[in-house]
């Protein structure tokens, strides 16, 4: 597995999180689950298509965008996968795609439907002979494409970055209260330009917050320790996280981190260090 980030270039700070580059060669066909993120996606992927498990179909698609969502979608690949994966902020769907991002919750695209020219990017990354070019000629396509239109309210900016801030913590009631707007109208307001409304957009955030962590844990070879990651992201207990985890994944933590990583890691279970070889 090889994975590489990069951030974007100021023009585009605020409106894209980061660039993934990732290659994976797992020797067997695989399942995926893209979970919900605060970002919309877009992957273009230059080499075996991406393949959306929907029921008992399939979708093959080169570029692959999906809107905010609260549910896991499966991604299906032949056991070797390439491609890069770009984050972008709701609140700069307007300028980037040419639509609020309400309008893309909960859908899973073929790019080209919405992102002119993603077809020929897709060949030209292709044909491009490392990360560094690949980066460039992708923050070169999102450049041609940024339109100089509002991104949100200032009050939905404002009140998404006040989520982030707080790791999704902060009550709607709260929010709408910093903002000035009724807790209805920031509902409907959020749901239109973020495309969640605000409870769930918290719950996201913090559940991706968690999810950082604990695959930041595993990296690091650190004992996971599922109570003290729940305490830390803003969940009751360790009941809540697995709950959360279990509705936004289809997983608990650990089954999930077994899913992704297939490896062996550290957790500590009523007291106890168990080690779990996924």
């Amino acid at each position: 597995m090889e994975m590489v980030s990069r951030i974007p270039g100021e023009a585009l700070r605020g409106r894209v999180e980061r660039f993934y580059g990732y290659r994976q060669e797992t020797g067997a066909p695989r399942t995926h689950r893209g979970v919900p993120s605060p970002w919309l996606t877009v992957v273009v992927s230059f080499e075996e298509p991406v393949r959306v498990v929907e029921g008992a179909g399939v979708r093959e698609l080169g570029v692959v965008l999906g809107g905010l969502h609260t549910e896991p979608v499966l991604l299906a690949h032949g056991g070797r996968q390439a491609g890069i994966q770009i984050g972008l902020s709701p609140l700069g769907a307007r300028s980037l795609l040419g639509m609020p991002a309400g309008e893309l919750t909960g859908e899973v695209l073929a790019g080209e439907e919405v992102l002119a020219g993603a077809g020929e990017l897709r060949e030209r990354l292709v044909e491009a002979g490392g990360w560094a070019e690949r980066f460039r000629l992708v923050e070169e396509f999102l450049l041609r494409r940024a339109r100089p239109v509002p991104d949100a309210d200032d009050e939905v900016a404002r009140g998404w970055r006040r989520l982030h801030g707080t790791g999704g913590t902060v009550s709607v009631e709260e929010l709408a209260g910093e903002v000035g707007w009724s807790a209805r109208y920031l509902r409907r307001r959020f749901r239109e330009q973020v495309g969640l409304p605000p409870k769930a957009a918290g719950r996201v955030i913090r559940f991706d917050r968690a999810r950082t962590e604990l695959r930041s844990r595993l990296g690091a070879g650190r004992e996971l320790r599922l109570a003290e990651v729940a305490h830390g992201c803003g969940y009751a207990d360790q009941a809540h996280l697995t709950r959360e985890f279990r509705a936004l994944t289809g997983l608990s933590p650990l089954r999930y981190l077994e899913n992704e990583f297939g490896r062996e890691f550290r957790f500590v279970q009523d007291g106890e260090e168990v080690t779990r070889r996924g």
